[in-house]
């Protein structure tokens, strides 16, 4: 036959102060102190309203620190590349295949001299002196002519004396800044400039004076086949390294350009 349970109410036992040991009413005190203090407390944690809110600001701060990535620094970040919109294209000249040519031992291009030849001598004048500009970055250095540079200026008006008559006139002739023009370009102390110079200054001494029966630059006619047929030939001949680096080649340049009719 099966066990059975039952439920007798009456043996229910309600539990009391009064039936506590003496250890068991201390912990009951203890807890109830400590619940009470709980509940005056708001939130379980903070006696007032101000100090709520205080915490619930730095919670939100702290969540919304998480929330957003950190910015990076200004040291970690790379400094912004500046474009240049302006670049250095730099274009390359027939002055600039003309020294690459002469810089190789090697002759000059067909092309390159007929392009020369086709170029107008004021277009050409312009080209040296802007190449000369940006490859130099300033003006050459002043130098003293050499006593062969000396005469052979004085011959393109037949000697000193007619080179010495030529400047009076120019000072009582020309005006302060064609005389002023004249001077900085004998003041560099360049043969070929100071040639240009000189020869076109003569030009317009034997236009007011006249040639006095004798010849201007007192050397006999040559023929044209003994100077430069062509403005190409002579730039072919300045861009020579030896130039620049041989007085005696320089000279010869000057003395072929005399008997040329090579206008600029």
């Amino acid at each position: 036959m099966a066990e059975t349970m039952t439920y007798d109410p009456g043996t229910d036992t309600v539990t009391t102060e009064n039936n506590l040991t003496p250890e068991e009413q201390d912990s009951l005190k203890v807890g109830e102190a400590m619940q009470s203090e709980q509940e005056g407390l708001l939130a379980g944690k903070y006696k007032d309203a101000e100090a709520l809110e205080k915490a619930y600001v730095e919670l939100e701060k702290k969540l919304g620190s998480q929330e957003t990535p950190d910015a990076p620094s200004e040291d970690s970040q790379d400094p912004p590349e500046i474009k240049n919109d302006k670049e250095d294209t730099p274009q390359s000249t027939i002055l600039d295949d003309l020294w690459e040519q002469a810089s190789s031992g090697k002759e000059y291009n067909k092309e390159t001299l007929e392009q020369l030849s086709k170029m107008n001598p004021t277009d050409l004048a312009n080209m040296h002196l802007q190449y000369r500009k940006d490859n130099q970055g300033q003006p050459p250095a002043n130098r003293d002519f050499s006593q062969q540079d000396v005469e052979q200026l004085h011959s393109i008006v037949g000697g000193e004396d007619n080179y010495k008559n030529m400047m009076q006139w120019a000072n009582k002739s020309l005006n302060k800044q064609e005389v002023d023009m004249f001077d900085a370009v004998m003041e560099r102390g360049d043969p070929l400039a100071a040639f240009f110079a000189v020869r076109s200054l003569a030009y317009r001494y034997n236009d007011t004076v006249g040639y006095d029966g004798r010849m201007l630059t007192g050397t006999a006619p040559k023929t044209k086949d003994d100077g430069y047929k062509s403005q190409a030939q002579l730039v072919e001949a300045m861009s020579d390294p030896r130039y620049d680096n041989d007085p005696a080649y320089r000279q010869e340049v000057i003395q072929k350009l005399e008997r040329s009719d090579v206008s600029f």
